[in-house]
């Protein structure tokens, strides 16, 4: 081979790398192929994981804004139903003391009548009497009480039809 210019160390590199090659093909290739598979399924699962959660993820922060829209309109409810019961009372409230004046007015002018008739009366008892003591200087006479009741009644009795 030497007459060709080939040398023999490199030949033999060269087989050694073939047989290299086939032995790496038939024991390395395959575990590492096999791994590098493995490795790819691994990160596709952990992609399609990935994906899931924020799937999940985004279903739960829709959950979640849902239901604060909810709580918003139930507090919004409440608030709405304490204002509306709390203007009822008030209605109510206004509305007793309006009763209550109307009761108080009633009853004051009631009060009012009863105290004028009483003090009509006694005006005219002691304008009566009055008027029979100046009478009776006036005549000069002693009044029996029979004549004095008597001038009393009929003393009333015209001074009930004047108008006070």
């Amino acid at each position: 081979m030497e007459a060709l210019g080939i040398n023999h160390t490199l030949v033999a590199q060269i087989i050694n790398f073939v047989i290299l090659l086939i032995f790496l093909r038939l024991v390395v290739y395959k575990p590492i192929v096999n791994i590098l598979e493995q490795r790819q399924q691994y990160i596709a699962d952990n992609v399609a994981a990935a994906e899931e959660e924020r799937k999940q993820a985004e279903a739960l922060h829709q959950q979640y804004l849902a239901e604060m829209q909810k709580a918003r309109e139930e507090a919004q409810a409440i608030i709405q139903q304490a204002t509306k019961a709390g203007e009822d009372k008030a209605q109510e409230i206004v509305e007793a003391a309006r009763t209550e004046a109307q009761r108080i007015k009633e009853s004051a002018l009631e009060e009012i009548a009863r105290e004028k008739e009483k003090a009509v009366a006694e005006l005219r008892d002691q304008v009566a009497s009055l008027s029979i003591l100046v009478a009776q200087k006036i005549v000069n006479q002693t009044i029996t009480p029979e004549i004095q009741h008597g001038l009393i009644q009929e003393f009333i009795k015209e001074a009930g039809d004047l108008p006070c």
